[in-house]
């Protein structure tokens, strides 16, 4: 903080945007609920059903410690234990500690380039050979 001539204090501003020490890191209690009516209730961890919300945790996908978002599309739904034995590690990390096997990537699948034939031309007049005769 600087004093200016008239001894008004002067605060810095950030220009660019949120501060990053002051973005929000916890879910609010309306959120969790919005997304319990509108997600499924099942552990983004381990795949079982979370059956109670005071069972429930809220975690986020892409954690805050890695420039994660505090929004409804990076939370999913994951059972208290499951959330504390994950921390701060990856869910691939975590599954292999549980030793789930997580699902393969889908291919994305081509279309076969259908073979067709090529269609005679009924205008074209056929040419033929005309065998030599010798006499």
């Amino acid at each position: 903080m600087s004093r200016s001539l008239f001894d008004i204090e002067i605060k810095p501003v950030n220009v660019w945007g949120v501060n990053k020490k002051n973005r929000k890191r916890q879910i609010t209690h309306a959120q969790k609920i919005f997304a319990w009516e509108n997600k499924t209730h099942t552990c983004n961890i381990c795949g079982k059903r979370v059956t109670k919300f005071s069972e429930a945790e809220f975690d986020h996908t892409r954690a805050h410690s890695k420039s994660g978002a505090t929004n409804l599309s990076n939370i999913k739904i994951v059972h208290r234990a499951c959330n504390r034995l994950k921390g701060k590690k990856s869910l691939s990390e975590t599954k292999k500690i549980l030793g789930i096997k997580s699902k393969p990537k889908r291919r994305k699948i081509t279309k076969k380039k259908s073979i067709r034939k090529k269609s005679p031309n009924l205008f074209e007049i056929p040419t033929f050979k005309v065998p030599d005769f010798k006499l």
